[in-house]
This record gives C-alpha cells, sequence and structure tokens, in this order.
C-alpha cells in the first residue's frame, strides 16, 4: 500500500505542484504574447486547474480500488487544488512584484477543478449504475 501511495499519489503531486508553482510565479513578461482573441491566461488556468482536479481524482479513485470516500475524495480532487489557486494568487500579489493577482484567475482556477469534480462525479454515478446492472 505504500509503495503504490508513494508512487500515484506522492511523486506526481510533488513534481505536479513543483511544475505548477513555478509556472504559476514566472513574470508574464516571459511568456510570449498571442493575438488577444480571447483571455488565453484564463484559458490556460482553467485547464491547469482542470487537469491538476482531473488527476488528483483518477489517482485517488484508482487508489481506493474505484470505492473512494466521497468526502476525502471532494477534499484531494476538488477543495485543495482551489485552496491551492488562492495560495497561488495570494503570494503574486504579496510576494512577487513582476505578477500580479486577479480574482479572474482564481475564478478561471476554481471553475477548472469544478468541471473536472463535476466530470469525475458523472463518470463515477455511471459506473455505479452499470455495476449495479452487472450484479443483478
Amino acid at each position: 500500500y505504500m509503495n503504490n501511495y508513494l508512487r500515484h499519489i506522492l511523486l506526481p503531486v510533488f513534481v505536479g505542484f513543483l511544475i505548477f508553482t513555478v509556472t504559476c510565479l514566472i513574470s508574464s513578461d516571459d511568456v510570449p504574447q498571442l493575438p488577444q482573441i480571447i483571455a488565453w491566461d484564463k484559458i490556460a488556468h482553467f485547464g491547469m486547474f482542470f487537469v491538476l482536479s482531473a488527476v488528483s481524482l483518477f489517482d485517488y479513485y484508482r487508489l481506493h480500488n474505484g470505492r473512494p470516500r466521497m468526502s476525502r475524495w471532494v477534499f484531494w480532487g476538488f477543495i485543495l487544488p482551489v485552496i491551492y489557486g488562492a495560495a497561488i494568487e495570494l503570494m503574486q500579489k504579496y510576494f512577487f512584484s513582476s505578477r500580479s493577482a486577479e480574482l479572474a484567475d482564481f475564478l478561471a482556477d476554481l471553475l477548472g477543478s469544478l468541471t473536472a469534480w463535476l466530470i469525475a462525479l458523472f463518470l463515477y454515478k455511471k459506473n455505479r449504475k452499470q455495476e449495479k446492472k452487472l450484479s443483478l
């Protein structure tokens, strides 16, 4: 169990958070400019937090053999990423002069995590229904 926990949870989380944190804290001047068709940085925030939550949700689901404890699953896959997004924005505001905090960035983070959670919940319920049909 501990080897699986280290391999499937701790190592990916550590590497992911490291990459994530560096990406969120580098100066926006270092990022190539794209045409302003849409606020690409909000799409990036949404996408990064969607992936972060989706990976967390999937790994937790897999680690618990498809029977996650719902309150913990919500915590690891949704609440913790949202808290992390808020912490990144606060660090940008108070500790990094080359970055600025934006409520819209946090909302994009929140929506990315929420979307991943809703998809995971839908797939979980769908899978449970199929299991019940098979057991009849």
